[in-house]
């Protein structure tokens, strides 16, 4: 708590810390790269993204840095970042690698490599700022501590839980795996359909498969569309062999497609050798809790009835014997 009243006693930090929240200005991780060649991870955020923010925001720029006559809005940022740099809580530096990737024509938004700005003072959009303290800790840090020993303890009693509990969790984790994969499927296809049908890109959940994201942050926005340069015949050439493939995979598909029953086999046996992979139905179970009487072989009343059976068979196979050598003396 002395820690948190400190920070607000400092309006400066506390902004900082406001900007490092999810709302915040968007971040990401890189590799610090020193002149000895040593490096360390860092967050670091964009010039153009800090500044963007707040021309959205003057309100919070002008708590710390007045307007005054003169002063544009991009001069109250400069000096904002200024006061960070001074208070040394960021630190100007660029990407290493200037020229984009063999294939690509633009560099990437957020570079995985900084390396130090040979100009370290003032503001410049184009360049990248790290941030030189640790993120405040929040309430989900301590959710997430709390609930991590809480599930590694009910994945090792997984065995023991009941049927119904069992059979519940696998149902539900294999829905949200179909769910996944169905997006995934249903995004690339209707980015193949518009895209060989108009040449433009329409992506649903375009961050879905970014790493530059988090797991909330992968589902927004909910889609993205963008037209393409004219005069591309590149592309137009790209978009007929595309058709001419996807044709060729779908006929290819569809006459040599099993028939039904054989999907339902397949699935069906899928589906078994999943729930015997995880031993829902507790087979596993009966060697841990003792229910292995059966296994271990018979119990005292199934010995004394199989001694009483012998001994029975025993007699009767000695009355026959008596039995036979008297009919044979009769005989004689």
């Amino acid at each position: 708590m002395g820690s948190e009243d400190k920070d607000f006693k400092d309006p400066v930090k506390h902004l900082a810390d406001s900007l490092r929240e999810k709302k915040g200005v968007q971040w990401a991780t890189a590799k610090l790269e020193a002149y000895d060649g040593d490096g360390t991870y860092v967050e670091y955020f964009r010039g153009k993204d800090f500044a963007r923010y707040f021309r959205a925001n003057p309100e919070k720029l002008n708590l710390h840095v007045p307007p005054k006559p003169g002063k544009t809005v991009d001069d109250q940022i400069a000096e904002l970042m200024v006061l960070f740099m001074k208070r040394k809580l960021v630190k100007k530096t660029e990407r290493k690698y200037k020229k984009p990737k063999p294939g690509k024509k633009r560099l990437v938004k957020f570079p995985r490599t900084l390396v130090p700005h040979p100009d370290a003072n003032g503001f410049t959009e184009g360049a990248f700022y790290m941030w030189t303290y640790d993120r405040p800790t929040s309430m989900w840090y301590y959710a997430a501590t709390i609930a991590l020993p809480v599930i590694v303890i009910a994945a090792c009693l997984f065995p023991l839980a009941p049927w119904w509990a069992r059979m519940t969790l696998v149902y539900f984790l294999m829905a949200v795996l179909a769910l996944l994969l169905g997006i995934i499927a249903v995004r690339y296809t209707l980015f193949a359909a518009v895209w060989i049908a108009t040449g433009h890109s329409f992506w649903l959940f375009p961050n879905l498969m970014s790493d530059e994201v988090g797991v909330l942050d992968a589902f927004s926005p909910v889609m993205s569309y963008e037209r393409p340069k004219k005069g591309s015949r590149s592309q137009l050439a790209a978009r007929v062999l595309s058709l001419l493939l996807a044709a060729g995979v779908v006929y290819v598909l569809y006459t040599h497609s099993p028939d039904a029953e054989s999907l339902k086999a397949g699935a069906k046996e899928a589906h078994d050798s999943i729930l015997d992979y995880l031993d829902v139905y507790g087979k596993g179970k009966m060697g841990i809790t003792g229910n292995n009487s059966a296994a271990a072989g018979p119990g005292p009343g199934a010995a004394a009835g199989g001694a009483t059976a012998g001994a029975g068979a025993g007699a009767g196979a000695q009355a026959g014997t008596y039995s036979g050598a008297g009919s044979a003396k009769q005989d004689l």
